[in-house]
């Protein structure tokens, strides 16, 4: 009955672009990934020769999401409602288990191994905080002209120990889309004024000690953003290289695996934070303008599953969610143009990486499931 009522009531649109972003994303990846001696890539009891291995990873990854995107739309709301608070503590000891056990990589800790998998906790632990601060606020919503900061106390204390966690690893950018999501989520429902001006003047007061507890290599890509030549082989060449990407790709771009700093490989991490610089600099103004209105479009469909739910826990987590992959998306793209830092967040269903995959297309089937089973007049 769940599965009948959810087709009958998805929205074609949203999915629609769901399927045909992730459709571009291969299509760059290939370019990105493209090898002309071949790769040899396990596939259970197959090993094949491929030229592009990440693309064929990520195909992987994408069947798989779409499943799992299916079977998350299936989960009643009550079940979801009522599994809040169990998701989020698994994430967060998860998290405890990567500070423990984690496996180091590139001088930070962010990978757990599970048996024969190994997971990045921090992609999953975002879901996580969405359900157990819509759950929380819609059981106790804020009185008449918001959150007094005496209400902030129980939704601070939801994002604010698995935020210290992802930074501690450290994953700069993980950790600040957890803090945007929970304070989007307290924004959407209202906050009083003062409060407000209150929160400003301690970011305020707070920003040299945090400016002087952040690791040197991250000071040094927030002095880079100001200064990229300071340091061009250094800090500054990440944002150096994907500017000389972004802009050679002009009007029409290079053309299909024809860009000279992906195939030369001059573009530093290309299949993942910066694969929208290999769409620019192949596709052009016209290919990245032409995805960014696949993202905006799917953006505004998403604000409307959230304000057709009539219950305020599925509002919420369909409102969480948006709110996450805007963010990815305004930061991944700031910063491969030389706009805003390089925190290390891929571009949302278009960048490299199994978990980030898996774990959207699971929020996505999330929304689905809430909307299609909370539809109704508000």
């Amino acid at each position: 009955m769940i599965a009948a009522r959810t087709l009958r009531k998805i929205d074609w649109m949203a999915l629609a672009l769901i399927v045909c972003i992730p459709l571009c994303g291969l299509v760059v990846l290939y370019s990105a990934g493209f090898h002309p001696g071949g790769r040899l890539l396990d596939l259970a009891i197959f090993e094949i020769s491929v030229t592009s291995a990440p693309f064929a990873k990520q195909l992987l990854f994408l069947g798989l999401g779409i499943a799992v995107m299916s079977a998350a739309a299936m989960i009643p709301s009550d079940i979801v409602r009522r599994s809040a608070y169990l998701i989020y503590g698994i994430g967060v000891i998860l998290l405890v288990g990567v500070a423990l056990f984690g496996i180091v990589s590139n001088g930070s800790r962010r990978w757990l191994p599970l048996g024969v998998v190994t997971i990045q906790p921090a992609e999953f632990v975002k879901l996580g905080v969405i359900l157990a601060m819509a759950r929380m606020l819609s059981e106790h919503p804020p009185g008449r002209g918001g959150f007094s900061f005496m209400g902030l106390i129980r939704p601070v204390l939801i994002f604010l120990p698995p935020m210290m966690l992802v930074a501690r690893q450290p994953d700069l950018g993980t950790a600040l889309v957890i803090g945007w999501v929970g304070a989007t989520i307290i924004l959407f429902l209202g906050v009083r004024r003062r409060v407000v001006v209150c929160a400003l003047l301690c970011g305020a007061l707070l920003a040299v000690p945090i400016w002087r507890g952040l690791h040197d290599y991250q000071r040094q890509r927030i002095i880079s953003l100001f200064n990229p030549d300071l340091d061009p082989r250094g800090a500054g060449y990440h944002i150096n290289q994907s500017k000389i990407a972004v802009g050679s790709g002009e009007l029409f771009g290079k053309g299909f695996m024809q860009g000279t700093q992906t195939q030369l490989e001059f573009l530093p991490e290309h299949t993942t934070d910066f694969i929208f610089s290999v769409l620019a600099e192949e596709w052009g103004f016209v290919g990245a303008g032409a995805v960014l209105f696949l993202y905006l479009v799917l953006f505004q469909r998403l604000i409307m599953v959230a304000a057709r739910c009539r219950d305020l826990f599925a509002t919420l987590v369909v409102f969480g969610i948006t709110s996450v992959l805007f963010f990815h998306t305004v930061v991944n793209i700031g910063m491969v143009m030389g706009v805003l830092p390089v925190v290390g967040i891929p571009l949302p269903l278009f960048s490299y990486g199994g978990s980030s995959v898996l774990s959207t297309m699971f929020s996505l089937g999330l929304v689905f499931g809430l909307s299609a089973q909370q539809r109704g007049g508000r």
